[in-house]
């Protein structure tokens, strides 16, 4: 199937080559949102990792300078995704352990002060976090529970709390536990799915899709070397390696992606699901999520 325009991925850290968090200048931000718009994104949300809050501040100036004066032929940038830094140390995956912090409502007030941050991904079992997800929600902006070691419980309490979503479903928690479960009992729950044959094996996604097919939003995680071939490249603080298909940090533990929402669309097609059933999760579903349109 040929490929298809007006895609939106609510989970980007760069493309091209680009890292969202250490890009230098407007010049290469504009690198990262025209490849994007040539793999078929029409709109996303600009992905930044747990980082120190003034390298936080920085990228985000940088993004919003270029948001506001976008061209035809770059992706939208939709607004910020804050990846951590409130996240569990045991599924922090290659978040840095030394940044990592307790969702305090300072740090949230913090986060929630930035222009146009959309999505906010949280460990919910963390001291605090359930009066974080109240705060997060009722400013208009989506708590999504990640990187967690969270079962049954508390994932009822978070999502009662008013979280509406997981960042990558079976990734960053316990791939058969409680909260995969409870995500994927409630039907007032969206769940973010990376669908690239490597985050995620043909079997579970048959399992999320066969349940609540209506509820998949299809993200990509994309790092800075999506849309490039093998080599080595920076993320965040760290170095990442693009072999056999993988973006792997130096140690050999998997760093995110590098696939395309058309080859996830592609993937559900050889899965026996329809196009027709599948598009709205790359494409007016996360719009909806996020409440932006593009």
């Amino acid at each position: 199937m040929s490929n298809i325009t007006g895609l939106v991925d609510l989970h980007v850290n760069g493309h091209a080559g680009i890292d969202f968090l250490t890009a230098k200048s407007a010049d290469e931000i504009r690198i990262a949102t025209r490849s994007l718009k040539v793999h078929a994104v029409d709109g996303f949300l600009a992905s930044l990792i747990t980082s120190e809050m003034d390298d936080l501040r920085r990228a985000v100036a940088l993004i919003q300078q270029v948001k506001d004066s976008q061209g035809s032929d770059e992706a939208k940038i939709l607004g910020f995704h804050f990846e951590g830094p409130c996240l569990a140390q045991e599924r922090r995956g290659v978040h840095s352990p030394n940044l990592l912090k307790n969702p305090e409502p300072s740090l949230i007030s913090q986060l929630l002060s930035f222009p146009n941050v959309k999505m906010i991904t949280l460990a919910p079992e963390l001291p605090g976090a359930i009066a974080a997800i109240k705060k997060i929600s009722s400013a208009g902006v989506v708590a999504s529970l990640g990187h967690t070691t969270a079962g049954r419980e508390i994932a009822e309490e978070a999502f009662n709390a008013g979280a509406k979503t997981v960042t990558h479903l079976y990734n960053g928690m316990e791939k058969d536990g409680g909260l995969v479960d409870v995500v994927l009992e409630r039907e007032d729950v969206y769940f973010q799915m990376i669908i690239d044959d490597v985050h995620v094996s043909r079997e579970l996604v048959t399992k999320a899709c066969d349940k609540a097919l209506d509820r998949l939003i299809i993200t990509t995680d994309a790092l800075a070397p999506a849309g490039l071939g093998p080599g080595k490249y920076p993320f965040g603080d760290m170095e990442i390696e693009i072999r056999d298909r993988k973006a792997l940090r130096l140690d050999g533990k998997l760093a995110g992606g590098i696939g395309t929402l058309n080859r996830s669309l592609e993937i559900l097609d050889e899965l026996g699901y329809s196009r027709e059933k599948t598009l709205p999760a790359a494409s007016s579903r996360p719009l909806k999520l996020i409440n932006a349109h593009l």
